[in-house]
């Protein structure tokens, strides 16, 4: 009979967990709320919400422009909640301005890279940002590195490669600065970000600049890297439960694929194949950090219906 063991550490982290609980406190189908976004990265927690009065508007990353003023107009009055990922400075303050109720869900790791940015441009560094130029997140992020004229002091990497980054750094309008505050998307992998600071320190190595680097990566999210890499090196098959748009799902497979351990990215139990489990004795099991306990239990119950005996 096939064993299903799960990662020591797995599902909802505490940024998450916290944005739905106080989602399921404010809203209902009488007293609804407007999400700027999606709250979090997961089908069936939005569908949940939805069903519970979240009424889900376009985010950052679907609106081309201010967010804020688009969010204000669709909304007249009642009350909008920003979601896990944040937003940047300008839209929260017209949000606020609007007259309009603002519930913010930011996850507060997110909350501390923003004021780092913030903080850094304020002191007359250029941010630069590893991270995915599209992501809800990174754009919050870069919303936080205005300068007094309304101009962003800051820049997104999105590849750690040497190639890509000499690329990048080459080509700086107006020349490399010389005081680069780096970060880090909170989701992205810890072995790519000292990846990303080393390949710059060696880009930088005939260059006079000064280099802060603050590590702005989600402990919980590192810690369940870690959790799947040991895992996968010890099963025969990894199955990875989270939502296909979740980044830190995304790099959960990632790290169970670079053990050499097959591994398959599912949203929920209806996606299993019982071909996965063919041969296989051992399989784990993880699941992203926007991915709540039933989604979890749903997945382990069909592994075991669809394994062979």
């Amino acid at each position: 009979m096939v064993t299903v063991i799960r990662a020591n550490e797995m599902g909802f982290c505490m940024g998450v967990r916290r944005a739905v609980q106080i989602m399921e406190g404010e809203a209902s189908p009488e007293r609804p709320v407007f999400s700027v976004g999606e709250i979090v990265h997961n089908p069936h927690v939005v569908s949940s919400l939805e069903r519970n009065g979240v009424i889900q508007l376009p985010g950052p990353d679907q609106v081309h422009g201010d967010i804020g003023a688009a969010t204000a107009a669709r909304v007249p009055e009642g009350r909008v909640a920003i979601t896990a990922h944040g937003v940047g400075e300008r839209a929260m303050k017209e949000l606020q301005a609007s007259g309009l109720e603002v519930i913010d869900t930011t996850c507060p790791i997110v909350t501390r890279a923003q004021r780092y940015a913030q903080k850094f441009v304020r002191d007359g560094w250029h941010v630069l940002i590893f991270g995915d130029p599209g992501h809800k997140e990174v754009r919050g992020i870069m919303g936080w590195t205005m300068s007094k004229d309304g101009l962003s002091q800051a820049t997104i990497a999105p590849s750690a490669d040497f190639g890509a980054l000499k690329d990048l750094v080459d080509g700086f309008p107006g020349g490399f600065p010389n005081k680069i505050a780096v970060m880090v998307q909170t989701t992205h992998k810890m072995e790519d970000f000292a990846k990303f600071v080393s390949n710059l320190m060696l880009l930088g190595r005939d260059r006079n600049f000064e280099m802060h680097v603050v590590n702005t990566l989600c402990h919980a999210t590192t810690g369940q890297q870690e959790a799947a890499a040991a895992l996968a090196s010890t099963v025969d098959v990894m199955v990875v439960v989270g939502g296909k748009k979740s980044a830190n799902t995304r790099h959960l497979r990632e790290v169970c694929e670079e053990q050499g351990t097959v591994a398959h990215h599912i949203e929920g139990a209806e996606e299993l194949r019982a071909e996965w489990f063919t041969g296989a004795q051992r399989v784990g099991l993880t699941a992203g950090a926007s991915t709540p306990d039933y989604s979890i239990d749903e997945v382990e119950a069909r592994i075991r219906e669809l394994a062979p005996a």
